[in-house]
């Protein structure tokens, strides 16, 4: 370990202090580099990302940008007719015009949180177009059908097509107002004629067109918000459901499985056999069942304790799960009882799979696995229904209950004939009773 120095143990002065406290100010009022900003932009890039509405405000702004070019271009044959001094000026000036939109509408498919800046943008270009056309226009008729066009794109359908807020549409309106003024210095229209011509339908709309964006835009928010909200209330029931759906397919599971073996209980068991029972009535095809109950269990369970008869039980029951087929089932319908209910089996297929039953129970893996020997009574029936008549299942059941119990009087009468071994088991220093 280092031991300190004297300068390390010695109290520190007041100028030190005064260093300290300048440093951490200074970090407290440090200022990041442009560098530094953009790796912490591109490190946080999620807090950045387009928000569902302003991707569906640009939608509904890009529709107008492309049905604007439509119509700007579509107004070429009215230059050729009405103004025919100054068509090709005019169609100049539509195609640059239209290329400014194109322009804004490739700025706001890139960055959907700028639409109403491109929007502006392409809105403001289109009135120093607006105002150089009407300059360049000496008919009463064509100077009218000019600014109802305008009137009508710029103060209805721009308001209520687009979204944007109020005061974007208001700086549109102020910028028209003094691009139209310095057009009209050199109009060979008066004042009067200019009102006359068109000009009031301007007024009108300069004074309308904010309101309608702001209730156009309000709407719009609005209706956002409950999208948004109604999205976050059904990804909030859908999270729901699924856990009442795990939750019931748990619950499921536990009403229909014994918890110790894992194994279907005897509800599950008894449903599975009214059911089988009713397909072998209706194809004529054998059910074979089987009733196995594990001898000497409370014999373990007194001597060696519960834990070794519970490791019993699961023993036969994985036993059961690995020499089964997959459309047999096995369950457990008591402390020391298993039911096997076998489909489309014959009563020669059953004798075999109880003989290889007994055989495992009876191996030396059984004794290495538990340190003692296992035996079970089996009791198995066979239902055909081409040579059998009509019966239920409790009368299947009582069948293979009557042959189980002969078999386990039968066991007992041996076992009382010779007297009790004790096996010692080489894991435990428990002797275990077989």
């Amino acid at each position: 370990m280092i031991k300190p120095t004297m300068l390390e143990s010695r109290p520190m002065d007041r100028s030190s202090r005064m260093n300290i406290a300048t440093d951490t100010d200074e970090r407290r009022h440090f200022q990041p580099s442009p560098r530094l900003e953009v790796l912490l932009l591109l490190a946080d890039y999620k807090a950045y990302l387009p928000k569902a509405e302003h991707c569906q405000q640009a939608r509904l702004n890009a529709v107008f940008l492309l049905c604007s070019i439509w119509g700007i271009l579509s107004y070429v044959p009215f230059d050729y007719l009405m103004v025919p001094d100054h068509w090709m000026a005019l169609s100049i000036g539509r195609l640059m015009l239209v290329l400014l939109l194109l322009g804004c509408l490739l700025w706001q498919h890139r960055r959907p949180r700028r639409t109403e800046r491109a929007l502006l943008v392409g809105a403001l270009g289109a009135e120093v177009f607006f105002g150089w056309g009407a300059s360049l226009i000496d008919t009463p008729l064509a100077f009218l059908s000019w600014n109802l066009n305008v009137a009508v794109a710029v103060f209805v359908l721009l308001p209520l097509a687009t979204v944007w807020r109020w005061a974007n549409m208001l700086a549109h309106n102020l910028f028209m107002v003094v691009v139209y003024g310095l057009f009209f210095l050199g109009s060979p229209f008066s004042l009067s004629e200019l009102v006359q011509y068109g000009g009031t339908f301007l007024l009108v709309g300069l004074t309308i067109s904010p309101f309608l964006s702001h209730v156009r835009y309000v709407n719009f928010t609005q209706s956002a918000r409950l999208r948004q909200e109604l999205t976050q209330r059904n990804q909030e029931l859908v999270a729901a459901n699924e856990q009442l759906v795990q939750k019931s397919k748990v619950l499921t599971h536990l009403a229909n499985h014994d918890v110790m073996t894992n194994l279907p209980n005897r509800r599950c068991g008894m449903v599975f056999l009214q059911e089988t029972m009713t397909a072998s009535l209706q194809e004529k095809h054998p059910l074979s069942l089987l009733l196995i109950d594990v001898d000497n269990l409370k014999g373990i369970n007194d001597t060696l304790g519960h834990h070794y008869g519970d490791r019993m039980i699961c023993h036969v029951a994985s036993l059961l799960v690995e020499l089964l087929d997959e459309h047999h089932l096995a369950c457990r319908t008591g402390g020391d009882e298993f039911l096997v209910v076998m489909p489309n089996t014959d009563a020669q297929t059953c004798d075999r799979w109880c003989l290889r039953l007994t055989e495992q129970l009876a191996s030396d893996e059984s004794r290495e696995n538990l340190g003692f020997a296992v035996s079970a009574s089996v009791g198995t029936t066979t239902f055909e229904p081409s040579r059998e008549t009509l019966f239920d299942v409790d009368t299947l059941i009582q069948r293979a209950d009557a042959k189980m119990y002969h078999h386990k009087r039968r066991a007992r009468q041996r076992r009382t004939t010779r007297p009790t071994k004790l096996v010692y088991s080489q894991d435990s220093d428990i002797d275990k009773v077989v």
